[in-house]
C-alpha cells in the first residue's frame, strides 16, 4: 500500500524505526545471531529513505515491508525456537545482507548527480527490483514459521500499517504472561514486563517515539 500523506510516510518510518529498536533489544537479550546487524542497517536506511528525492514510493513501499520483517523477527525471537535454527541463521543473514545491498543502493542514488542518475538509472531500477524481491521471499519465509493469524496480518499489504502495527503488539503483550522470561532475563538485565509497557507506549500513534540512533 503506497504511502499518500507525508503523515502517513513519517508514521511507517517511525514504526520501522520503533520496530528495528525493540528487535535490537530481543535480539541482544537472547543473543541471536545477525538480527542486531539487521536492524543497525536498518536504523541507517530510515533517514537516507525519508530524505529520498527519487523513487520515494518504491523506497517508502520497501521500508513498509522491512517493518513486516521485523515485526515477524520479533515474534519469532520470543516465540518459536526454530529461530536459533542454521538454516533460519542462515535466512536472518541473507536479510541482513539485502538491507545493506538497499542501503548501499540508496546512498549510490543519492550521491550521484542529474546527469549521471538519468544514465544509470536502469541500473539503479535493476538493484532495487533486485532488494525488493529478495526482501519480500525473505518475508514470506518468516511469516511462513508462524501461525496463520500472524501470517495473514503480516502479507496482507491492503491492510493499514497502523492498525497492523498496533495488532501485532498487542497480540505479543497478551500472551506476555506465558513467556518464559526466566531463559530470556537470565541472559540479561532486561525487564520483560517494562520492555512491553514502553513498546508499547512507543508504538501507538499518541505516543509514538523518535527513533534512537
Amino acid at each position: 500500500m503506497p504511502p499518500n500523506s507525508p503523515a502517513t510516510v513519517d508514521r511507517i518510518l517511525d514504526y520501522t524505526a520503533v520496530a528495528a529498536n525493540a528487535l535490537h533489544d530481543v535480539a541482544t537479550a537472547a543473543q541471536i545471531p545477525f538480527l542486531t546487524r539487521v536492524c543497525t542497517i536498518t536504523l541507517t536506511i530510515i533517514p537516507i529513505v525519508q530524505d529520498a528525492r527519487f523513487q520515494r514510493e518504491r523506497c517508502y513501499r520497501i521500508v513498509e515491508e522491512i517493518h513486516h520483517s521485523l515485526c515477524a523477527l520479533t515474534s519469532l525471537s520470543i516465540y518459536s525456537d526454530d529461530i536459533q535454527a542454521p538454516k533460519m541463521l542462515d535466512r536472518i543473514a541473507q536479510y541482513a545482507s539485502t538491507l545493506q545491498r538497499f542501503d548501499s543502493c540508496l546512498r549510490s542514488q543519492r550521491e550521484l548527480g542529474t546527469i549521471k542518475r538519468l544514465f544509470k538509472q536502469a541500473e539503479i531500477s535493476a538493484q532495487l527490483d533486485f532488494c525488493e524481491t529478495e526482501l519480500r521471499a525473505l518475508l514470506a519465509i518468516f511469516t511462513a514459521k508462524q501461525g496463520a493469524r500472524l501470517a495473514t496480518t503480516l502479507v496482507e499489504f491492503d491492510i493499514d500499517t497502523e492498525t497492523r502495527h498496533q495488532e501485532l503488539l498487542e497480540m505479543i503483550a497478551s500472551q506476555s504472561s506465558s513467556f518464559d522470561a526466566v531463559s530470556l532475563i537470565g541472559r540479561s538485565t532486561l525487564n520483560t514486563r517494562q520492555f512491553w509497557i514502553a513498546l508499547l507506549a512507543a508504538c501507538f500513534p499518541k505516543s509514538l517515539s523518535r527513533p534512537r540512533v
